[in-house]
């Protein structure tokens, strides 16, 4: 049965409905948002940045309390106030953080963007329960998004989540799969499963001059999001464009790229720079797939942000059958192959499919806005308050 607050996409073919943006009821709120935020390149900072303009679009007052970046100013007063307060990797990020709270607060509701690394929280540093314990002073409630959930059959893993869901008021999950994880090490109280948002990025369709099909694979370029693969499929197929777009994770993916770009003499193009939201929008529009490739991490369950944001944007996605990518094959199983198969990648983007296919994947990004997002996030914030 679906937890109070939650949404659930949990077949294909679910008949899903947009939520009524006019249907607000409660009071506004004061709402800290504790993450990584732009200009640091982090997908979970592009999470967090969505979720609070939208949580202001819905009238509330949301600062952001975020990390501190090279040239970035220490506070911004806009839509949303952000506030760069802590380093990620310094040894007292959880004392710069609970600060910044006490001296923005007190809040209504504070969320903690929650994910391993981030923190860091690995190997099972303490830091950040220390910061959820402690916030409390100065908020009614206590939020934390698990955007991984990581299985690990280890007493002391099990003990870490335990006394973070007993820190936390509610635990935010983007898919019944994680829920499902989590619950395969410990007993998962206060859950609800919220779906990532889908953002709609600026931008307009262009005549790209390459040769068609134009395939894009974007993000940090690296092993794990199948780059290679994405080659292997190139090489089976006679025309067309490959376009990297983004920075390689290490030295050894530069060499790759690089050597590849040679390689291929113009059917496979590097753009080499971490792309603005406008130029990221008319890529994905003016291409004709974009490439999910991904590899799986085991025993790590997540739910892909580029994927919703591909969607959100009207982009035509092929993924790989890996667990984070598995609203694809929920919605659309015709646009997915099976992990590693480039044969399979090659005969989709030469085959190409049917529109019905990219209709169903657009009306899941249609469904999954992050203005509804907002709305089921407002509607569990009252339901704590």
């Amino acid at each position: 049965m679906p937890h109070r607050g939650s949404w659930v996409s949990r077949a294909r073919g679910t008949q899903l409905k947009p939520i009524a943006s006019n249907c607000k009821k409660g009071k506004d709120l004061r709402i800290a948002v504790v993450s990584s935020y732009p200009p640091m390149p982090c997908g979970i900072g592009e999470y967090a940045r969505s979720l609070a303009e939208s949580l202001a679009d819905r009238g509330h007052e949301v600062v952001v309390i975020a990390t501190k970046w090279k040239n970035a100013p220490e506070v911004e007063n806009g839509k949303v106030r952000v506030v760069r307060a802590w380093e990620r990797g310094s040894e007292a990020f959880h004392r710069q953080i609970l600060r910044a709270i006490a001296e923005e607060g007190p809040f209504d509701v504070i969320e903690f963007q929650y994910e391993y690394g981030l923190w860091p929280v690995i190997p099972l540093d303490p830091r950040g329960l220390w910061l959820l314990e402690n916030s409390h002073d100065f908020a009614n409630s206590i939020v934390a998004t698990l955007h991984t959930v990581r299985v690990r059959n280890d007493p002391m893993w099990k003990e870490y989540h335990e006394r973070l869901i007993k820190l936390s008021d509610a635990i935010i999950l983007h898919h019944v799969i994680q829920e499902i994880a989590l619950n395969s090490m410990i007993t998962p109280e206060k859950v609800h499963v919220i779906p990532h948002g889908s953002d709609r990025l600026p931008g307009k369709r262009e005549e790209l001059n390459y040769e068609r099909p134009i395939s894009l694979l974007y993000g940090l370029l690296r092993k794990d999001k199948g780059l290679e693969v994405a080659v292997r499929a190139f090489r089976k197929l006679r025309r067309g464009t490959l376009l990297l777009a983004g920075k390689p994770l290490k030295k050894e993916d530069e060499e790759y790229v690089k050597e590849i770009v040679k390689e291929f003499k113009g059917r496979i193009v590097w753009i080499d720079e971490y792309l603005s939201r406008e130029r990221l929008g008319t890529l994905i529009r003016s291409s004709d797939y974009v490439l999910f490739p991904y590899k799986d991490y085991p025993n790590d369950y997540g739910i892909s942000g580029a994927l919703h944001t591909v969607v959100g944007t009207g982009g035509k996605p092929l993924c790989s059958r890996t667990q984070r990518l598995i609203e694809c094959w929920e919605v659309a199983k015709e646009a997915t192959f099976s992990v590693g198969d480039y044969n399979a990648l090659a005969k989709l983007i030469e085959k190409g499919l049917p529109e019905d296919v990219w209709g169903r994947l657009w009306r899941l990004g249609d469904h999954t806005s992050w203005q509804s997002v907002a709305i089921l996030r407002e509607r569990l914030y009252w339901e704590l308050s």
